[in-house]
């Protein structure tokens, strides 16, 4: 770690880091090629910054393949023309100030002209000019009759306001809003103006959209800084791309990631998924699918005997029976069958091949095992069956990939 005050002497990359304003202006530091600096008030950051308004992690900057990339951490970060909130990044091709509370940086190739269109220091606002003061004796009558004023209107508020009348929790109304809409690491704080503020992450924007719905409907004055599940997974796949390119990251809920993708060292993988700039994205658990495994299970799973449906259960909490009594929810393997997708007017079934089924009940009276109907027929069931599948790729080698990551998650 170093402060803002030094200048480090990484491999030359000719990209320039510079305090530009504040207690530290002046200072500087050279980047090196996939460098990744964190800079805030707090101990652990690479660079420290003592002015007034830096958060302890405030920005994580990193120099991929030329490229500058921008994020803003524990607190917003003042672009030219805009803010960048909590969470979001942001790409950055020339040299731009950066605000941080009271103090400000840049970063850009050395030799770039740009530099020298940024504010110079020093610059401020003039000071008002003193006004003649006016002697207090002559003042008294005019004090008199505002504290008249002021008594009589607080006897009028008095008289009308409710006494007993409990103020209103804006925290604990945004905590239960927290809980009512499963937000992942959920904090209320307050701002620099005294707003409350909910943070966390959130399934995706709908919900996002919805929370903000209600805090207006219910006027609240509280300010939303939620992340949404794929922002998350995003981040997650920003953060790999230079050292293990993912084919999807997809979340999960409670802050987990799944990553998935062809990974030749595991070991590395979970490595650097425990790092620094990995937590920086707040992701909790990192879940990788390595699809460069063999595929053994796939067939095994051939040899499974074919499950036996009896009952199907619909409703709130809807399954189905086999003829063991084991009941399998929405999402379940059926063994022999595939994969238990929905169960409304029909029983809808994901098989491994990747095509749609009718799954029938077969009572233990009947002596035929269930079947089920071909992807025609499945098809004719609707648009919201087809919907369903929609985006499920028609091949072995995904119901393989799903296979695994249901493995990764129980």
């Amino acid at each position: 770690m170093s402060s803002a005050k030094t200048t480090s002497h990484a491999p030359g990359s000719g990209q320039l880091l510079r305090i530009v304003a504040g207690l530290h202006a002046g200072a500087s530091r050279e980047l090196a090629e996939r460098e990744m600096i964190l800079v805030g008030s707090g101990d652990d950051c690479d660079i420290v910054l003592a002015d007034s308004g830096v958060a302890s992690h405030h920005a994580l900057i990193s120099l991929v393949d030329g490229h500058f990339n921008l994020r803003a951490l524990d607190a917003p970060l003042r672009l030219e023309g805009r803010i960048l909130h909590p969470g979001d990044p942001v790409e950055l091709g020339k040299v731009e100030r950066v605000g941080l509370g009271d103090a400000a940086l840049a970063f850009g190739h050395v030799d770039d002209p740009a530099w020298l269109a940024l504010a110079p220091e020093g610059s401020g606002f003039a000071h008002a000019p003193v006004r003649p003061g006016v002697p207090f004796a002559r003042r008294l009558p005019m004090i008199a009759a505002i504290a008249v004023l002021s008594l009589a209107s607080l006897a009028i508020f008095a008289a009308v306001m409710p006494a007993d009348e409990a103020p209103f929790d804006v925290e604990a109304r945004l905590q239960s809003l927290a809980r009512e809409y499963r937000v992942a690491e959920a904090r209320v704080e307050r701002d620099v103006e005294g707003v409350a503020v909910l943070s966390g992450t959130v399934k995706d924007v709908v919900t996002r959209q919805r929370m903000r719905q209600q805090l207006d409907s219910e006027r609240i004055d509280a300010s939303l800084s939620l992340r949404t599940g794929e922002d998350m997974a995003q981040d997650v796949a920003d953060v790999l791309r230079g050292h293990f390119p993912a084919e999807k990251t997809r979340y999960l809920g409670n802050n987990d990631v799944e990553v998935t993708g062809y990974f030749d060292d595991m070991a590395a993988l979970e490595a650097f998924a425990t790092s620094r700039a990995m937590r920086e994205t707040g992701v909790r658990r990192v879940i990788p699918i390595n699809l460069a495994t063999p595929a053994d299970d796939a067939a095994a799973a051939a040899d499974v005997e074919e499950v036996r449906i009896v009952a199907i259960e619909r409703g709130e909490n809807a399954h189905v029976v086999d003829a063991d009594g084991v009941r399998y929810a929405v999402g379940a393997e059926l063994p022999g069958k595939g994969t238990l997708l929905a169960i409304g007017e029909h029983a809808q079934v994901l098989r491994e091949d990747g095509s749609l089924a009718k799954l029938r009940a077969e009572p233990l009276e009947a002596g035929d095992t269930a079947t089920a109907e071909s992807p025609g027929e499945a098809e004719a069931e609707g648009a919201d069956a087809l919907s369903a599948v929609a985006s499920a790729p028609k091949s072995r080698a995904y119901a393989t990939e799903q296979a695994r990551a249901a493995a990764q998650r129980k």
